[in-house]
């Protein structure tokens, strides 16, 4: 394999030489191990390797993972192309950090308009992790947001782990196909992160934080217009003024498992204004073992109309539905702004076969479920809840 570094300085003296035999060989055979190092590609700026790095790895049949330094390097003539093969690193012992800035850590600060793109068509097999990106202004993106989530371009089987995003427009607005989002921070975007719509995904199965102050109360943090077959994990989002999840449609197979839609520590002003899920749309969608804390604080801040009702809100076309187990915490134990006469759950006449499966109201919380339709919500083993028409 031919590399693009220089062997090693040998002035030391012929027994080093000696033992630098066949080194080009050997910085092959780490190259296809463990990944080529980003700092050796020749460049007067980070940009620079940066396009070098990737122009070495697209001419080759099996590209290597570019591998990032425990520093920060600086990105700002974005947006570039995601290529087949793509694979992005940070330096050893990186993971996702929202707020360290001491090593090991890969820290990448984005300037310009978005980092990447997603190509015409599709493209597939990316892989980037270990990293902590910083946008550079609150207008820059991460990657160029796709506007078609119909037909656009498509992003196929990439996996995106051990991630920071920190003061991103957005993060990625995508069509997706058999993609993993996984052990993430996501903090101080400035509008709707993560817009996504496709099927067969795996999104933050062990765990990911979003949150931000930045967020205006129209907003939300994950939006899928179109989402089947696809599991979310325990992702804790603090929906600060924005609503946590919309969902808009879907053939079924969309499931939330443990997430948790919080706002703690948040005053009247600052918790989720509205809904902290909006469903208005789609078939076969279940949420197991959720959790919700002080949500749905001022509704008519969103702006929505209808105004959403209910920490959860059910309206559209929405049909078979399902909460597991699902907890709405009271607060016993810590403040809170969830005015006493918002129900947990509401479902208007539109939506069809909503079911409630044993649901929790921990530290006083509220038991109230309310549908504008008899017959729209039926509970299974809600002992001292209320089901009633409003």
């Amino acid at each position: 394999m031919t590399v693009p570094y220089e062997a090693p300085d040998t002035r030391f003296g012929l027994s080093l030489e000696t033992a630098l035999d066949g080194i080009g060989d050997r910085v092959g055979l780490h190259e296809a191990t463990y990944g080529a190092p980003f700092d050796a590609f020749v460049g007067k700026t980070d940009d620079d390797r940066l396009a070098a790095a990737f122009s070495y790895a697209r001419a080759q049949t099996r590209p290597p993972a570019i591998v990032l330094g425990n520093r920060e390097y600086s990105l700002s003539k974005g947006p570039y192309p995601y290529f087949p093969g793509l694979r992005l690193v940070g330096s050893l012992g990186s993971g996702e950090r929202e707020f360290a800035m001491t090593g090991p850590h890969s820290v990448v600060r984005v300037g310009g308009s978005a980092l990447f793109a997603v190509p015409a068509g599709e493209v597939r097999n990316i892989w980037i992790s270990g990293i902590q990106f910083r946008a550079a202004s609150a207008s820059t993106h991460f990657q160029v947001p796709v506007t078609d989530l119909a037909n656009g371009p498509r992003v196929q089987d990439a996996t995106f782990i051990d991630l920071a995003w920190v003061g991103f427009a957005t993060v990625m607005h995508a069509r997706h196909l058999r993609c993993r989002i996984d052990r993430t921070y996501c903090n101080e975007g400035t509008d709707t992160q993560f817009r996504l719509a496709g099927s067969d995904n795996y999104y933050w199965l062990t765990g990911g934080y979003l949150s931000s102050t930045k967020l205006a109360a129209d907003r939300f943090y994950l939006h899928f217009p179109h989402m089947s077959r696809t599991d979310v994990g325990p992702l804790y989002i603090t929906p600060e003024k924005a609503t946590g999840i919309r969902i808009d449609g879907g053939y079924g197979g969309l499931t939330f498992t443990g997430t948790k839609l919080d706002s703690t520590g948040r005053d009247a002003t600052r918790a989720c204004q509205g809904a902290a899920v909006l469903i208005t749309g789609g078939r076969g969608i279940t949420f197991d073992k959720a959790w919700f804390f002080g949500n749905a604080v001022n509704p008519a801040a969103t702006g929505r109309t209808p105004a959403d009702r209910g920490q959860v809100f059910i309206r559209g076309a929405a049909a078979d539905v399902t909460f597991m187990t699902p907890q709405f915490s009271g607060f016993d134990a810590q403040a809170g702004h969830t005015p006493s006469t918002t129900p947990a759950i509401y479902a208007t006449s539109t939506a069809r076969g909503v079911r409630v499966v044993a649901p929790m109201a921990p530290n006083g919380g509220t038991k109230l479920i309310q549908q504008q339709t008899a017959g729209t919500v039926s509970t299974f083993a809600a002992d001292g809840w209320s089901l009633s028409v409003a």
